[in-house]
């Protein structure tokens, strides 16, 4: 095999459903009531990329509830953060 030529790599999505690109305002509800202004990045119907606004460093509780712009509220656990973004997960 030439040293030119590589074989492709196969990338597999471990998620089980299609993520879908947004811009939706919303906030993660912390203990005490304290609001957390959040980006809903892109969302599918097991999670979510949030992005947090402002430049403080949120701490986010294992799990809180996400509050979009018409009320509706989501229950998320955290499986990663990094910088301003975190992953959630829908908890049902």
């Amino acid at each position: 095999m030439p040293s030119l030529v590589r074989p492709r790599i196969a990338i597999l999505e471990p998620r089980e459903s299609e993520r879908v690109p947004t811009a939706l305002m919303a906030f993660a509800l912390g203990q005490g009531g304290a609001r957390f202004p959040c980006c809903i990045r892109n969302v599918s119907d097991t999670g979510a990329l949030l992005e947090f606004l402002g430049t403080e460093v949120v701490t986010l509780p294992p799990k809180f509830d996400l509050v979009l712009a018409n009320d509706a509220r989501f229950t998320a656990k955290v499986v990663w953060r990094e910088g301003r973004r975190a992953g959630v997960l829908f908890c049902l």
